[in-house]
């Protein structure tokens, strides 16, 4: 009898098991990959100026004047730049997370024209292919 009752109860720990393999979740990721062109900046550098003038009069027959001017100030990169970000064609600008600055200032190092670019302080224009990640870009490559 003992026999019968450990052949009966191996078949069924066996079939066990391979139903709880069966239902394990499978979670897949995708990323979307992005390219983006356009001119290597300093982030750190880079503002944007909001000013606003009112005029206005207690008396309700004067026109009331308002007058508002925002102005971007984008630095180029430079030699000592260690955060950098990408301003594109149509006036978008694209920041970096921090491991892709790290790699960025690698690639500019030893990319021969870039280096000098950056010693003259000359606009490098760039491509970039990464993955958006909130309000920041995962750079996988960057090329001229």
């Amino acid at each position: 009898m003992k026999k019968f009752a450990a052949a009966a109860i191996i078949p069924l720990c066996a079939g066990y098991l391979f139903a709880q393999q069966q239902s394990a979740d499978r979670t897949e990721t995708t990323t979307t990959k992005t390219t983006w062109n356009g001119t290597l900046v300093d982030a750190a550098c880079r503002t944007t100026h909001t000013e606003r003038k009112t005029t206005s009069t207690p008396d309700p027959n004067t026109t009331r004047t308002e007058t508002t001017r925002t102005e971007s100030v984008d630095c180029p990169a430079t030699t000592t730049t260690t955060t950098f970000g990408l301003m594109t064609a149509d006036g978008k600008y694209v920041r970096f997370d921090e491991p892709s600055n790290t790699r960025v200032i690698q690639v500019v190092k030893s990319h021969k024209d870039w280096k000098k670019f950056l010693d003259e302080k000359k606009p490098i224009k760039v491509n970039v292919i990464g993955t958006a990640n909130g309000d920041v870009v995962v750079v996988e490559t960057i090329k001229d």
